[in-house]
C-alpha cells in the first residue's frame, strides 16, 4: 500500500508514543494533533476514523504488533524489539537543508562517500520530493567549497573508516620534502582545511601526534589495532585547524579603508577589534591568533596592512616578503 506523506507522519508519531508506553488512543490521538496545528501550524489534523484506517495499516502493511489495552484505554507494542520500517519523511525546510548538505559534501568530500551521500540524498527524494525542488532550483545551486587535490578513494576510504571505528592504520606516506616513510597511525581526528582533508593522529614510529595530508597517502590499511580516542589530540584542532602553529598575543595591525571593509565582512579572528585612526586608516587588534596564518595574511594584503607588534612577527613578515621579492627580481 502506498503512504502519503501525512500519513506517513501520522505513523511515525503514532509509533514514537507507542514506543514511549504513552497509551494512545484515536480520540487523544487526534487532539495531539490539532494541540500540534494550534502551536506549530503543522497541517496534521484529521478523524478518529482516520487514526483507525492509519492502525489497521500499520498492523496488515508493517506488521506491528500493536494491542489494545482496554484497562488504559490506548494501543502499545507488545513486541517493542519491532522497528517501523519506514522512510524518513521531511517537511520543505528539512529537505531543502538535506539537499543544501548533500550538496555541500559532494564538493568537498572524495569517493567512495561522494556517492554514498549523493544516494542516500536521492532516495530520500523518491519519497520527500518538495514541489520547490525541482530540476531547475537543482541545477541553480551551485557551490563550491573546493576539494583541489586528488585523494585516492581507497585511501580515503580506510582513513576515514579507521576513524570511525577507532583502528590504527598503516600507511605509506610522502612528505612536502618527497620524502617516502611507513607508519603506523591513530587517526583522532579527521579535519577539513584549506581545501584538502588531513588527519590529526598519534604516529607510533616517532611517538608523537602528527598531521598526515591524506593526498599524500599512496596507500593505507587498517589493523586490528584499537585504540581509545584521545580528548586531548581532539581539543588541540582548533581554529588553525590539524596543523601546530605557534601562537601569538596582543597583535596590532595598521591597515587602509579596503582592508577595513573586508576585515569587517570577513574577520582576520573571531577577537579582533577595529579602531578608527586619523588620516583614514584603522587599527586592528587582536587578542591572540596563530603566526603562520597572520603572516600569509597580511602576505596577501600586499602591503595595504602592516603589522605593529610584536616586531618580531614584524620581521618574519619582511623576511618572507624579501624572499618574494628576490625570486621574483
Amino acid at each position: 500500500m502506498a503512504c502519503g506523506k501525512k500519513q506517513l507522519r501520522r505513523m511515525l508519531k503514532f509509533v514514537a508514543m507507542l514506543k514511549e508506553n504513552r497509551y494512545p488512543n484515536c480520540k487523544s490521538f487526534v487532539k495531539r494533533l490539532q494541540d500540534e496545528d494550534y502551536y506549530e501550524s503543522k497541517d496534521m489534523q484529521c478523524t478518529e476514523k482516520t487514526i483507525h484506517r492509519d492502525i489497521v495499516a500499520l498492523k496488515k502493511e508493517f506488521d506491528a504488533p500493536i494491542e489494545y489495552d482496554y484497562y488504559r484505554h490506548g494501543y502499545y507494542l507488545s513486541n517493542h524489539g519491532w522497528d517501523f520500517p519506514c522512510p524518513p519523511v521531511f517537511d520543505e525546510h528539512e529537505m531543502l537543508a538535506s539537499v543544501l548538505g548533500a550538496r555541500i559534501s559532494e564538493d568537498i568530500f572524495p569517493e567512495p562517500l561522494r556517492t554514498s551521500i549523493r544516494k542516500s540524498v536521492d532516495f530520500q527524494l523518491t519519497t520527500n520530493n518538495p514541489d520547490f525542488l525541482d530540476s531547475a532550483i537543482l541545477d541553480a545551486l551551485v557551490i563550491s567549497s573546493g576539494l583541489n587535490v586528488s585523494i585516492n578513494p581507497d585511501v580515503f576510504n580506510c582513513i576515514f573508516e579507521a576513524w570511525k571505528t577507532h583502528k590504527a592504520v598503516l600507511i605509506s606516506y610522502v612528505s612536502a620534502s618527497e620524502k617516502k616513510s611507513s607508519r603506523l597511525i591513530e587517526p583522532h581526528v579527521l579535519a577539513f582545511k584549506d581545501s584538502a582533508w588531513f588527519i590529526r593522529a598519534y604516529c607510533l614510529k616517532e611517538n608523537a601526534t602528527r598531521t598526515f595530508a591524506l593526498h599524500r597517502m599512496e596507500t593505507a590499511e587498517m589493523t586490528d589495532k584499537t585504540f581509545v580516542p584521545d580528548h586531548e589530540i581532539i581539543r588541540s584542532v582548533g581554529d588553525c585547524g590539524p596543523f601546530e602553529y605557534d601562537e601569538i598575543r596582543n597583535v596590532t595591525i595598521r591597515c587602509d579603508e579596503t582592508v577595513k571593509r573586508f576585515v569587517t565582512e570577513r574577520p582576520v579572528h573571531k577577537t579582533q577589534k577595529l579602531e578608527k585612526l586619523s588620516g583614514g586608516e584603522y587599527l586592528i587588534t587582536i587578542e591572540s591568533i596563530w603566526e603562520e596564518e597572520l603572516i600569509r595574511w597580511l602576505l596577501q594584503q600586499a602591503g595595504r596592512a602592516v603589522i605593529l607588534s610584536p616586531r618580531e612577527t614584524a620581521r618574519k613578515v619582511k623576511a618572507a616578503a624579501n624572499k618574494i621579492l628576490s625570486a621574483h627580481s
